[in-house]
């Protein structure tokens, strides 16, 4: 590294004084160990822990299986009242990581928050059971957006807390093999991305397997993922809580303020916060595109499939060639290291939306082109539920709950603004990016492929150059 850029990273890493790491050798090693001893490896209790995390990730998947299955079809079978419910559900979401998710989950510990999480996310299911029953369409909006509004804090309260779970038993994961903090959250990452993936995977298929072979309706389906969703809940008492430090009942509100808005405090003061929004946002509009304007508009003409069965079906395709590839690359991230993975993700979601770029007309698309876009976001969306939150675990690792708070508000609030974008860019005349909905409504299709397009090559850009800072800053520990 040159003089120059040395100066540039000592510059910015001086703005986070108050959020200094912690020593590296606190993460591989007990507080009341002398750093000259060297301890063997417990690998008893490093399977054991590495079977608590499995059991959480089983569990969290179910739940969240059940949430992204109902998010997959809102579109399509409740038309705008359905986007807008995804809409409102990533705003809650937005709005909970920056208003008290951290701060309950620093509170409460990560296994509370992630019982709380998934019991506010098992309302958002059951609520799309009962708008599939209600007989008004003044009722299934209730149900719908208040629902999503629920959902969307319970979400908050789920991620932040799973990755606060993840980054501590990475810890004692590494200090029992007595190994690097970044080789255990390699390996973890990519044991939760795969259980997560294949759950959701199944999930997804499940509504198509049901519907084409006629034993469900879409009433039956929604109670079924909501049965799911409170089946998950139950045995999670049973795992290991890893207690909160910040447990204490004798707190200023000057304190509580702190805690509570630590994750918009941790984007502005630690420079590599700021270099990370791009990748976190690129997911969360490939996911909106996807989630409102494909599966809502171009599947149905392309395919024939007004009813969506096939939602399932290309959907869950996302979801198996995600868990293939967060298998690999949790295989691969020890050996090429995290960087390389990351910047192929931000080239697969462009490649999701590119297609469109070049031709927006859904009446040209057939099966074969919409898996090659369903495989890229699975692939870019592998990297992000492994590789990104392992790289989050490893830059902020002296700031878990804020860390992982900022992956919400990130991806979160790209997600809202991405879902709303694609129902109110409006276009006055037909023309090759003016496209008209199934509704007979005109929508700008352009401007939001571009926006999505810019976010993933500033994400890439921005990892680049936070990398460098995480570097610096582990040398300058090193050198102490």
């Amino acid at each position: 590294m040159t003089a120059t850029s040395d100066t540039t990273d000592s510059t910015e890493t001086e703005n986070h004084s108050a959020y200094q790491q912690l020593p590296i050798a606190d993460l591989e090693q007990s507080d009341d160990e002398d750093d000259s001893i060297v301890r063997a490896p417990d690998h008893f209790s490093a399977r054991r822990t590495t079977l608590n995390f499995v059991l959480m990730s089983i569990l969290f998947s179910a739940n969240h299986g059940s949430v992204v299955s109902c998010l997959g079809v809102a579109s399509n079978r409740l038309d705008r009242t359905g986007a807008a419910s995804s809409g409102i559900l990533f705003l809650s979401y937005t709005a909970s990581s920056l208003l008290g998710s951290t701060y309950v989950t620093k509170r409460a510990g990560s296994r509370q928050a992630l019982i709380y999480g998934m019991g506010l996310y098992c309302v958002y299911v059951g609520c799309f059971w009962l708008a599939t029953l209600a007989t008004t369409d003044a009722t299934v909006k209730l149900f719908c957006w208040g629902g999503a509004a629920l959902g969307g804090v319970g979400g908050g309260l789920l991620w932040n807390s799973q990755g606060t779970y993840f980054g501590k038993a990475a810890e004692e994961h590494a200090r029992q093999l007595n190994q690097s903090i970044e080789v255990s959250t390699a390996s973890l990452a990519g044991i939760f991305a795969t259980i997560y993936l294949i759950e959701e995977l199944v999930l997804r298929l499940l509504s198509t397997f049901l519907l084409e072979s006629g034993a469900a309706s879409w009433e039956d389906i929604f109670g079924i993922y909501t049965a799911v969703a409170l089946l998950s809940v139950i045995p999670m008492p049973f795992l290991r809580d890893y207690r909160s430090t910040d447990a204490s009942g004798n707190e200023s509100l000057s304190l509580i303020f702190d805690k509570v808005t630590i994750a918009g405090k941790l984007l502005v003061r630690d420079p590599k916060m700021k270099y990370m929004v791009g990748l976190n946002a690129a997911f969360g509009f490939t996911s909106a595109f996807l989630g409102s304007y494909v599966n809502g508009e171009v599947l149905p003409v392309a395919l024939s499939d007004e009813s969506g069965k096939m939602i399932g079906v290309l959907t869950g395709w996302t979801a198996f060639t995600a868990a293939g590839f967060s298998l690999l690359f949790g295989r691969l991230a020890p050996i090429l290291g995290k960087g390389p993975i990351l910047i192929g993700g931000g080239v697969c979601f462009m490649m999701v939306i590119l297609p469109f770029l070049v031709q927006p007309d859904a009446h040209n698309y057939n099966l074969a082109s919409l898996l090659f876009v369903y495989t890229m976001q699975g692939i870019g969306r592998a990297t992000f539920e492994g590789t990104l939150k392992a790289t989050f675990a490893d830059f902020f690792a002296y700031e878990k709950e804020g860390a992982f708070g900022n992956i919400i508000l990130q991806n979160g609030l790209a997600g809202a603004i991405g879902y709303f974008l694609t129902f109110n860019l409006l276009c006055d005349e037909p023309s090759k990016y003016c496209i008209k909905y199934r509704d007979g409504s005109l929508h700008d299709v352009l401007t939001f492929e571009l926006i999505v397009c810019v976010s993933a090559i500033v994400g890439i850009l921005g990892y680049i150059r936070a990398a460098s800072i995480h570097r610096y800053e582990r040398n300058a520990e090193l050198s102490n």
